[in-house]
């Protein structure tokens, strides 16, 4: 029998499929609120009074509701996903249940949060539904680890963003084309939307989610291709996360109680450097 193949984690068709298939809430990793101690802090920090939330990869989870409890206003909450169907989604679900927050006053009409289908490793999809530093807080629930799953892209010399301001315009049409790892290009294109200081607050099964904040693990071409990462994002924080959602399995007989083993997740906090980023041509 065929070994079953995994899933196509980069492909935007499968996400269309699982979710048209399934459109229940689903939650990766971790409950709603496993976050909410960082978001807290980093708006702590936060230099303005309505500070903007990038959720990427909203999916299905009821994280984009939850994150309203730490706004005053819902359109301060803009949530992207690769999945047309699961943006739909979201927007359906939030209609249903936006006229019950407590918080509104007699006659007060609601307001929503923003949405949309957004490929995020292309930074003209994501600039067409996000404005340049913008945000204060990116909220990533396993998007990273799916993202890292996707295959490398094949970017043409030079990539479109620089940290140069007069950066040359004339893409040679003769280069050839490199191939850069997916959270490579993901990092450099979020650093475009986020703010100085805007904390990037990620949830991952993996102990070594972003590689790339330590710049002797890059490929050459990745260093000459591709703004480095490295200069764009500091690590402030690594953290093992206990999977709080362990239960006891009993066995057949119910003679024994066995437990399985503790699942740990990591949390990241990674926040934007003061290095600008630049599209070619800004200068004209």
């Amino acid at each position: 029998m065929p070994s079953k193949s995994p899933p196509s984690f980069g492909s935007q068709e499968y996400w269309d499929a699982r979710f048209s298939s399934n459109a229940e809430p689903f939650e990766w990793l971790g409950a709603p609120t496993a976050l909410d101690a960082s978001i807290v802090d980093a708006l702590r920090i936060a230099s303005e009074d309505r500070p903007q939330f990038l959720h990427i990869g909203s999916g299905t989870s009821l994280l984009s509701f939850h994150l309203r409890l730490h706004v005053e206003d819902a359109s301060q909450i803009h949530n992207l996903d690769y999945s047309e169907v699961a943006v739909t989604l979201g927007q359906k679900r939030e209609r249903g249940i936006a006229g019950v927050d407590p918080r509104l006053k007699d006659g007060q009409a609601p307001t929503y949060m923003r949405w949309d289908a957004v490929n995020l490793l292309d930074h003209n999809s994501l600039l067409h539904a996000c404005s340049r530093t913008a945000y204060s807080l990116i909220i990533d629930k396993s998007t990273s680890d799916a993202i890292s799953c996707a295959d490398d892209i094949y970017i043409p010399r030079p990539f479109p963003i620089s940290v140069d301001p007069y950066s040359p315009t004339d893409l040679d049409s003769t280069s050839i084309a490199e191939a850069i790892h997916p959270l490579y290009i993901l990092a450099v294109n979020l650093a475009l939307v986020a703010k100085p200081r805007a904390r990037w607050i990620t949830l991952s099964y993996s102990n070594d989610r972003f590689p790339f904040l330590n710049a002797s693990s890059c490929s050459s071409a990745e260093h000459e291709v591709v703004p480095s990462p490295a200069t764009l994002w500091q690590l402030v924080e690594k953290s093992e996360v206990d999977n709080a959602n362990q239960q006891p399995v009993e066995e057949a007989e119910a003679t024994t109680v066995t437990h399985r083993p503790k699942v740990f997740n990591w949390l990241y906090i990674l926040e934007r450097t003061d290095v600008p980023l630049f599209l070619r041509g800004d200068h004209i």
